[in-house]
């Protein structure tokens, strides 16, 4: 296993008893920084601190500026004590879960749920005052902040020279002030940094929704009838993410939002021809990158291993497969699929299908326009019924490929024995067991999170995890811009570190896709397709 990557698949021993000791050192940890922080902010408020800022400001300022660090941050005692209570409790739910069994556990997170969401609903009018207010201070606090500094430059020029230099402080004012709007947004930046770090943040919140609605119903009768009529799945007790995003598809029986498609499907332009077959992962997931209407055409490089020419940027709705023929006349099939290529929730007609509309409803595990232009584009290149298959996709892409992996119709038409996915939330689909799934995911990488379930390997399932931190150019990258965690750049990184592994479980995943991969007398023929909504 490379050192860089977290690869899981079949099952592990775990002792029970050492996650619950850890998980009680972090509990205690994160009540010890809580206290830190309380204690700091009572320093700061002091109003003795506060008014004696005017009247020493040489050694008030620098106080109230180190306090404000402390309270709002990189290293904040309040959210950090929130991360390392969140661990806690991970590893709280990981030692029930191998005490008692994944249904039983998976009952008591539910009760858990349930009763966070009472407490939400309950606290609802107060969470957004609270969270104005927090704003509020925190701007204020930005703004007397800068008064402050403004102040101690005077002091220093009185200090240094015996008078006020007026111009050179109203250029300072101006500067400090000015910088007020950057700061506040750099401390909400930092909220947001913390959601990239925490991705299981998102993913927690996604599966409390429905226990959030069902308690809101519960208190409300408007509310209640309201859900019955449009989205009564929701009041389901084991309702998750397809569920959530079910009730946001049903809007288009209502409305043109969401609204699903029929689809087109013809030839597209040829670009970027491979001149062989791929050798390895990173190979595959390039030539769905190359389909991506965010591929940079002027990087510094035509492709992972020069397999294929710099090109321009694809047009929209881009499918590629490629026909590998073995130097003894077999064949298989690669289908490369790239990720959301329009986020507007308003089909149109010549439009892209890889939007909004359809990642909520392939989420909700129903057809999508992008599942049938791609089963319409394998019909079109003849795709043989005994021919295997390896789906390829990023992002959206790997949701289309895993769900139609999962559907036993598509199944009994095309041999599908492998599935690649990069940045994809597939947790929710049943894939069978005869079908060989690599899944890639980052730890800054929100997406892979909005299916609302942590990833489980299996037998037929490899999950790689690839640790934003373990790398500083990867978590510097992240750090000046979260979405970097789910480019597709950074998920060809990773898949040259799949290639690179030794690990028992990558090897076999690469040599059980030997069909598909380069060898001595093998060619590659390229099929591209363009689809479109009707």
């Amino acid at each position: 296993m490379s050192d860089a990557l977290t690869v899981g698949a079949g099952s592990v021993v775990v002792d029970p008893d050492a996650l619950d000791a850890a998980a009680g050192v972090l509990a205690q940890a994160a009540a010890d920084v809580a206290a830190c922080g309380a204690g700091a902010a009572a320093v700061a408020l002091d109003p003795a601190l506060l008014l004696s800022v005017p009247l020493a400001p040489a050694t008030g300022v620098p106080a109230e500026r180190a306090l404000g660090e402390l309270l709002l941050g990189p290293a904040a005692a309040t959210p950090l004590a929130a991360r390392v209570l969140l661990l806690a409790g991970l590893l709280r739910t990981a030692s029930l879960r191998y005490r008692v069994g994944e249904d039983a556990a998976a009952a008591a997170v539910q009760v858990a749920r349930r009763a966070a969401a009472e407490a939400v609903v309950q606290a609802a009018p107060a969470l957004a005052a609270g969270a104005a207010g927090l704003l509020a201070a925190d701007v204020a606090l930005r703004t007397a902040q800068a008064g402050d500094l403004v102040l101690l430059r005077a002091v220093e020029q009185v200090v240094a020279t015996g008078e006020l230099d007026l111009q050179e402080l109203g250029a300072v004012a101006a500067q400090e002030y000015g910088a007020v709007d950057d700061r506040v947004l750099g401390d909400a930046r930092r909220a947001g940094l913390l959601i990239a770090r925490h991705p299981w943040l998102v993913q927690e919140a996604v599966a409390t929704t429905p226990a959030v609605v069902r308690a809101a119903a519960g208190r409300s009768p408007v509310a209640a009838a309201g859900i019955t009529v449009l989205a009564p799945q929701l009041l389901r007790p084991d309702a998750g993410a397809a569920q959530v995003a079910g009730a946001l598809t049903a809007v288009g029986a209502l409305s043109p939002l969401f609204r699903e498609t029929s689809v087109r499907v013809s030839p597209a332009a040829r670009r970027a021809v491979p001149t062989r077959p791929p050798r390895g992962v990173a190979e595959v997931l390039d030539g769905v990158a190359h389909q991506s209407t965010g591929f940079a055409p002027d990087g510094p490089a035509g492709s992972v291993g020069d397999r294929m020419p710099v090109a321009g940027r694809p047009e929209p709705g881009v499918v590629r497969l490629e026909r590998v023929t073995q130097a003894g006349g077999s064949v298989a099939w690669i289908v490369q699929v790239p990720g959301t290529q329009d986020w507007t929730p308003l089909p149109s007609p010549g439009a892209t299908p890889m939007d909004l509309t359809t990642n909520l409803r392939v989420v909700a595990g129903e057809p999508t326009a992008t599942t049938a232009a791609v089963a319409e584009a394998m019909r079109r290149a003849g795709v043989g019924a005994g021919e295997p298959v390896m789906l390829a996709g990023h992002s959206q892409g790997g949701l289309t490929v895993t769900a139609l992996a999962a559907d036993a119709g598509f199944r009994e038409r095309y041999r599908v024995t492998h599935v690649v996915t990069a940045g994809s939330p597939v947790d929710g689909f049943a894939v069978p067991g005869h079908v060989r799934v690599l899944s890639l995911e980052h730890t800054g990488d929100l997406v892979p999170a909005l299916d609302g379930t942590a990833a489980r390997p299996s037998a037929s399932r490899t999950v790689v995890r690839r640790d934003v931190g373990d790398d500083p150019d990867f978590a510097a990258a992240v750090a000046g811009d979260p979405l970097t965690a789910h480019g597709w750049r950074s998920y060809l990184d990773t898949a040259a570190l799949v290639d690179a592994s030794t690990d028992e479980a990558l090897v076999g995943y690469r040599d059980s896709a030997a069909a598909f991969f380069d060898a001595p007398g093998a060619r590659v023929e390229v099929f591209d397709y363009r689809a479109e909504r009707a």
